[in-house]
């Protein structure tokens, strides 16, 4: 029995047609400009990474779906990295595309001359840190070591990433 469940909230591009996918792609680094340590992308002799992805919503108008995902395992920006490994890349990540790969990276242009401690000035290109995404850690749950209890930590989520019907539960009832 796994110690600890970690569930998370995130708003994709495009209409996925599968309802639930479960994800091993493995992830890695690769040097980029402005990360003194790599940046974390899928690569096929990375480390172990396992998503199951369930789909809560699907919205064909705005072209965009509302998913659901517990990792199994906890690699840097692994969600972000498996969504756009499957083609289905959070909106607004400024990094990761399709693939599972950086928006901006062309292997041609590395050279030795990055520095390696990561101090130089911010990039042109996006980093990790950058934000404007909709990923939202919404559940962890754990068994007490001494009680064996059952502990549920749930974060109330954003409207973005709530449900239709999540949304109506939440208003007010108008009368």
């Amino acid at each position: 029995m796994r110690k600890i469940c970690k569930i998370y909230r995130a708003l994709v591009s495009g209409v996925m047609d599968m309802d639930e996918v479960v994800i091993k792609q493995p992830i890695g680094t690769i040097k980029y400009p402005g990360v003194a340590k790599g940046l974390y992308v899928a690569s096929p002799s990375g480390k172990p990474a396992l998503s199951s992805v369930r789909v809560l919503e699907r919205d064909s108008e705005n072209n965009c779906t509302l998913v659901q995902v517990e990792i199994q395992s906890g690699r840097p920006h692994q969600i972000r990295i498996h969504l756009s490994f499957i083609g289905f890349p959070l909106i607004g990540d400024p990094l990761y595309v399709s693939g599972g790969q950086p928006k901006c990276f062309h292997p041609e242009l590395m050279d030795e001359s990055f520095e390696e401690d990561g101090g130089y000035q911010r990039p042109e290109n996006p980093v990790p840190g950058d934000c404007g995404y909709n990923l939202h850690a919404h559940q962890i749950c754990l068994i007490h070591p001494i009680t064996n209890e059952l502990i549920k930590i749930t974060a109330p989520l954003p409207a973005i990433l709530q449900t239709r019907e999540e949304r109506e539960a939440s208003q007010p009832n108008s009368s």
